[in-house]
């Protein structure tokens, strides 16, 4: 597999937008990333087997904010399925909504 490309793990343009053109507040925001995803991760997973739609919907709704705010839209887009389908208390699919969440965090982990 080749490593990922820039521009599509994270829209750089649209992040140095909404960081001001901060680098260092950039890099500090993707630490705090790196160090906080694992257990986010645990926390959705954790829903997911417990079939609580309601904690899912809160803990993806959260990561997705921070997503959001990282310009990763690939990964956004993969914790907002969750949350819809929290709030939609429809988990048939949240196995596979998971797996592609860890997919694109771990790409922008990577990034």
């Amino acid at each position: 597999m080749s490593p990922p490309q820039n521009d599509d793990v994270v829209n750089l343009v649209e992040l140095k937008e909404i960081m001001d053109d901060d680098m260092e507040l950039i890099q500090d925001c993707f630490d705090d990333f790196i160090k906080e995803w694992p257990a986010q991760y645990v926390e959705i997973k954790g829903a997911v087997l417990e079939k609580n739609a309601q904690k899912l919907d809160d803990s993806a709704h959260k990561l997705k904010g921070t997503l959001r705010y990282l310009a990763a839209e690939d990964a956004a887009d993969a914790a907002y399925a969750l949350e819809t389908a929290g709030k939609d208390n429809d988990l048939a699919a949240a196995d596979e909504k998971l797996e592609n969440l860890k997919t694109q965090c771990q790409r922008l982990v990577e990034y």
